[in-house]
């Protein structure tokens, strides 16, 4: 799978208490994938450090296989130094486990209902 990075959303928080946490619950990678704990960039070999935001990319070429990409923005796994990659097409694993990373879908909901409720 083809992603890229969304730069610059280091600031963004949700209820998990920060994106690698949010990416382990709401991930979901292959049992493989998860006993490694690497890096989700193919050819990387560190450690996971951060939970980064991505979107998924389609390349000149890959619709024609019927690769789409979309505006969503995910979580995956990453070491910091691909984290670091700016403007560059990374490619991952397809078992990394991609997580929403719309917190109202996720860790949000919970918070979301009970706001709502008292403002009723």
């Amino acid at each position: 799978m083809v992603v890229k990075n969304v730069n610059g959303t280091f600031r963004l928080v949700c209820g998990c208490g920060d994106w690698l946490r949010h990416w382990q619950r709401f991930g979901r990678p292959s049992a493989d994938f998860a006993r490694e704990r690497i890096c989700a960039v193919a050819l990387c070999r560190n450690p996971i450090e951060v939970g980064a935001h991505v979107q998924k990319e389609v390349l000149e070429g890959m619709s024609i296989l019927g690769m789409v990409g979309d505006a969503s923005w995910y979580v995956l796994p990453l070491c910091a130094s691909c984290s670091r990659r700016r403007g560059e097409a990374l490619i991952v694993a397809d078992d990394c486990g991609l997580a929403p990373a719309n917190i109202d879908q996720t860790c949000g909901r919970a918070r979301g209902e009970d706001s709502s409720s008292r403002s009723a």
